[in-house]
């Protein structure tokens, strides 16, 4: 890919029904627009907890795959770097990570 990927997402409700669930619309500048037929948003909420409501409903795994399909017309086929490779676990403690990263995942 020449120029970077916005991480930028809109959204669009196109219906919605009195008991609170939608047909969106998310939509991306670059990966275009994809409807989600049944989000649920809860009307008796405020404005930034019924938008939460719709992000955690965000299709990141349709989005993904047209990402790596974008990416396979402009590279060709995608395949691992590489086909073996060496890792260290602690057996006696399985509660630390394996590659030595941080097991806290960000908030977003």
């Amino acid at each position: 890919m020449d120029r970077k990927l916005s991480a930028t997402f809109s959204y669009k409700i196109l219906d919605c029904s009195p008991d609170g669930w939608a047909r969106v619309e998310f939509i991306h500048d670059t990966l275009g627009r994809l409807t989600h037929p049944r989000v649920f948003i809860p009307l008796n909420h405020s404005a930034e907890e019924q938008r939460g409501a719709i992000v955690m409903q965000f299709p990141a795994k349709s989005f993904h795959l047209r990402y790596l399909e974008m990416l396979a017309q402009e590279q060709g086929p995608l395949a691992p770097s590489s086909m073996e490779g060496s890792f260290t676990y602690r057996i006696d403690r399985p509660m630390e990570d394996p590659i030595g990263l941080p097991m806290e995942t960000p908030k977003v």
